[in-house]
């Protein structure tokens, strides 16, 4: 180990990667389990050789001179979006979920990793590349999607965008004129990564149907937030991260709390902080449901904030976000992600979100729904069959302990009724001020939920945003 940042690394990677528990580590080395859990947070910043060599030999995957690369085998070829610097699978410490998404990988020709907003999708899409891209001869390649138009904004399907994309990063771009030709040769023995895909469901499904079909040695990974298909391929759901530690690994074990301290770092006076405070890190991250960016987003604000501020805010939903613009716009903040599927959805399964989040219970039963939705001024559409559809959105959660309940992913209500409330307080506003305030027309541009704005002299579609704008003008040949 040339760090502590590769030793902590390392054994935390390897040691899950076994299905051991720390409590496992600790008696086939002779070290106590604290240590082993400081070793892995990275608050050791000077561990003893000894220990170092017992971790070496108890792994049996340390070279004791050099830095271990984390990568289980080497990729032959790794296209497109780059591997991220930190381990892919640090954030899911279940040993089996790997396998199992491996073995599912390798058993289907489509996998479609379906989960919410920040959940890890990506993350173990690379995981799962890392651990079988030296079986493929052409290595793997990502496509990134998130950037495309959405299809109910441009109102057609984005797969010749999408084919375009696929084509440039395995290497087979072809002149526009040659689209119709095959997207790969037939031998192209291939392991591709096609991310961020629920706006463009329809192009998305229909780019991978034809690779298939041209290329039977391909395999594709797809992450999404929502299912695309349930006739092609295996659906693989993506958990949040439990709250709750793993037989064996104490209190700290938790791969929420355990997250939360590594993101932080070692050597972080936050994270030494809350080594005394673990009750209340447990409550933090209960609140945001264990969802892996949602927890990076509460760290960096503790790097600079006591944890009870944030818990007696909340943490409310403008403190989570992230200065790091290497993310997508949407993944910036919590607030972006929740306003990406409220603009997935109907005019009139956002008028039912509005409903859902005016309920006075945190938890709900169809009845209640139907209540509430015979309350409002909704018309047109048989309400049974909008719930069914939110219920498959991530905007809604099946709630554990009592059946056929649901509840509102967290943060959604306070999103939907902030929504709601702006719109009112546009509506209030009188006709000459709406006129005369023209340097704040970027405010009249904000949508309600329902994708249009009422204006004196009645309702009007509402302005267009960058996206509309960008599909309008053909910025980009591939959007």
């Amino acid at each position: 180990m040339t760090n502590v940042v590769d030793l902590a690394r390392d054994v935390a990677v390897q040691r899950r990667l076994r299905g051991w528990t720390q409590e496992d580590l600790a008696e086939r080395t002779g070290l106590s389990v604290r240590t082993i859990r400081n070793l892995e947070l990275g608050v050791v910043q000077n561990p003893r050789r000894s220990s170092v060599d017992l971790l070496a030999d108890a792994l049996g995957v340390f070279n004791r001179s050099t830095t271990t690369d984390h990568r289980p085998h080497q990729v032959p070829q790794w296209r497109g979006t780059k591997l991220p610097a930190l381990p892919v699978i640090e954030h899911h410490p279940s040993a089996a979920q790997l396998s199992h998404l491996v073995k599912t990988v390798a058993a289907n020709q489509l996998t479609t990793f379906v989960g919410p907003g920040g959940v890890g999708k990506t993350s173990l899409a690379f995981g799962v590349a890392l651990e079988l891209g030296s079986s493929f001869r052409d290595g793997v390649a990502v496509v990134e999607l998130s950037d495309l138009v959405p299809e109910h904004v441009k109102g057609e399907s984005q797969a010749p965008s999408i084919a375009r994309r696929v084509r440039r990063v395995i290497g087979a771009d072809r002149p526009a004129a040659a689209d119709n030709l095959p997207l790969c040769s037939r031998d192209t023995n291939l392991l591709l990564i096609m991310d961020n895909t629920e706006h463009v469901p329809v192009g998305s499904i229909q780019v991978a149907r034809d690779l298939l079909n041209q290329c039977p040695d391909l395999r594709i990974v797809i992450t999404a937030r929502s299912r695309l298909t349930e006739r092609l391929g295996s659906n693989q759901e993506i958990q949040p991260l439990s709250v709750e530690p793993q037989p064996g690994d104490g209190p700290f074990g938790a791969p929420a709390v355990e997250f939360v301290l590594r993101h932080l770092g070692g050597d972080s006076m936050a994270a030494a902080s809350l080594l005394e405070e673990l009750p209340s890190l447990v409550e933090l991250c209960r609140r945001l449901d264990g969802i892996p960016r949602y927890l990076e987003f509460a760290a960096e604000r503790l790097r600079t904030l006591p944890i009870q501020y944030l818990l007696s805010c909340g943490p409310s939903l403008d403190m989570l976000f992230t200065h790091d613009h290497a993310l997508p716009p949407h993944q910036q903040s919590v607030a972006a992600s929740i306003k990406w599927d409220v603009d997935l959805l109907s005019c009139s399964q956002r008028r039912l979100l509005e409903c859902v989040s005016s309920l006075p219970t945190s938890t709900f039963a169809i009845e209640d729904v139907m209540a509430a939705y015979g309350e409002s001024s909704i018309v047109g559409t048989e309400p049974l069959v909008l719930m069914s559809e939110l219920m498959v959105t991530p905007l809604v959660r099946a709630d554990t302990e009592e059946p056929h309940h649901y509840r509102l992913a967290p943060y959604v209500g306070h999103f939907v009724q902030s929504m709601t409330s702006n719109t009112l307080r546009r509506r209030r506003r009188p006709c000459e001020a709406l006129v005369d305030d023209a340097n704040r027309s970027a405010t009249l541009a904000q949508p309600s939920l329902c994708g249009v704005v009422e204006r004196p002299g009645g309702v009007h579609p509402r302005l267009p945003d960058q996206r509309d704008r960008d599909a309008a003008a053909g910025a980009r040949v591939d959007r």
